[in-house]
């Protein structure tokens, strides 16, 4: 997926969280490759593709097992999960559910595939009248209509401590809304930052040293860096600087003097090179092997290693005041769960987020997933590099007040970078645009 496109993308999806928040009373990053189901099952695992369940509302669990009586001894129950996983994650998926069966045999899996575009109407409209499956996996986008809708649990009342601690923190901070948690992250992905090794061998700590190696780099046909300041790539390194975008409610916060300082960092980009707001200049440049650093998404990795050698490209830590946006995709636990059918689920739910359940999604042979929960050992580099780079990064905020934002605090930046605006003014009229836009949203 284009940059560009993807700032398209994301406003197109807040439009349709703001709607859904209003009729309930980021931002995920669609895939180029077709999501194909696996045909075969494993074991006791189920897949199915049919939409006969969705249609009815009801639980694809059996009858049977939907009353079945507390069993004598370990688990016991069908868990049934909605998933859009592509064919490669699907067999991780289906990994995972072998290794839970081998401790637990009682406990079978029916897997139901949907497209991306259908499953979060299918799943509210089964669950708003009591049915749907017992687990969903989808956008972390979602999160927040499904618990104001009381379709989710709050799944803070089952997670210990101790599992919530081996998870990243940027990544909890994405499930965390309302005083709940409405769901768990299954996968890390996001805004960093891309090296060439072959042109800057060193990685910079801090964002003078990156100018310094920049222009070191920099000959008449390579630049050293060539950085994107849009807000979706640029706004965690506010939060980085000791500021932040928003408050917890949405309201906006950045139009103090960690704004200015951050907008001033902006400004000071183009000393390390050319500069971008949104476009593929700096992607293409560097996909030429002609760029020496890049920020950009984890997505566009594998293009960028194909691009310039596996060998040479390397994601960085972040340099001090400097950071990305981490987003991920969510386990959902339906609300409408109780007794066996509620602690089995759970049960599942809790191992995927177990190391033996997140190593088995790492394995670049199958989805090669950038875990979720921290201290994993991860042969791959890439991953591991992004793993790391992902423990200094920012939750991305999935609130349907993110959508007034976009416009309004990039032209703040655009005005400041391409004009030479005054930071602060820059700042304050956009504040006032946004306290405006987000009240919009709200007494809808």
């Amino acid at each position: 997926m284009t940059k560009k496109n993807y700032t398209l993308s994301s406003l197109i999806i807040m439009a349709v969280i703001v709607l859904a928040a209003c009729t309930s009373g980021g931002r995920s990053i669609p895939s180029e490759v077709p999501l194909v189901r696996t045909e075969e099952p494993v074991a006791t695992i189920e897949s199915r593709e049919t939409e006969d369940s969705m249609e009815t509302g009801e639980f694809i669990e059996t009858e049977e097992s939907m009353e079945m009586e507390a069993p004598a001894k370990g688990l016991a129950c069908t868990v049934s999960l909605w998933h859009s996983l592509m064919e490669n994650e699907m067999e991780s998926l289906k990994e995972v559910a072998a290794a839970f069966q081998e401790m637990n045999p009682n406990v079978e899996f029916d897997f139901l595939y949907t497209p991306n575009s259908d499953i979060k109407s299918k799943f509210e409209s089964a669950a708003a009248i009591g049915g749907g499956p017992s687990i969903l996996i989808g956008s972390a986008e979602w999160g927040p209509a499904f618990y104001d809708a009381l379709l989710v649990h709050d799944v803070s009342e089952f997670a210990s401590d101790e599992l919530l601690a081996t998870i990243n923190p940027a990544a909890l901070g994405v499930v965390q809304y309302s005083d709940a948690l409405v769901g768990l992250p299954l996968k890390l992905k996001g805004v960093l930052m891309f090296r060439n090794a072959s042109l800057v061998p060193e990685a910079p700590t801090t964002f003078d040293e990156l100018v310094e190696m920049a222009q070191a780099a920099t000959s008449a046909d390579v630049v050293g860096a060539y950085l994107e300041y849009g807000l979706f790539f640029s706004a965690s390194h506010l939060h980085a600087l000791g500021g932040a975008l928003m408050d917890s409610d949405g309201n906006p916060t950045f139009n103090d003097e960690k704004g200015v300082e951050w907008v001033e960092m902006l400004k000071r980009f183009n000393e390390a090179g050319p500069v971008e707001n949104n476009t593929d200049n700096d992607v293409n440049l560097f996909l030429e092997g002609r760029s020496g650093i890049l920020i950009d998404g984890l997505w566009n990795a594998a293009h960028l290693a194909e691009a310039i050698g596996s060998e040479n490209l390397v994601i960085d830590p972040w340099p001090s005041n400097m950071s990305g946006y981490v987003q991920t995709d969510n386990i959902y636990l339906n609300a409408n769960l109780e007794s066996y059918n509620l602690e089995c689920s759970w049960a599942f739910m809790e191992y995927l987020l177990s190391p033996e359940g997140q190593m088995l999604f790492s394995d670049p042979d199958l989805a090669g997933n950038v875990p979720a929960i921290v201290g994993l050992k991860i042969t791959e580099p890439i991953q591991q590099q992004a793993m790391t780079a992902f423990a200094g990064g920012i939750a991305f905020p999935v609130i349907p007040e993110m959508g007034a934002y976009w416009g309004p605090v990039n032209d703040a930046l655009l005005a400041v970078v391409e004009e030479g605006a005054d930071p602060a003014e820059a700042l304050q009229t956009a504040h006032d645009a946004v306290v405006a836009a987000v009240a919009e949203i709200r007494v809808e």
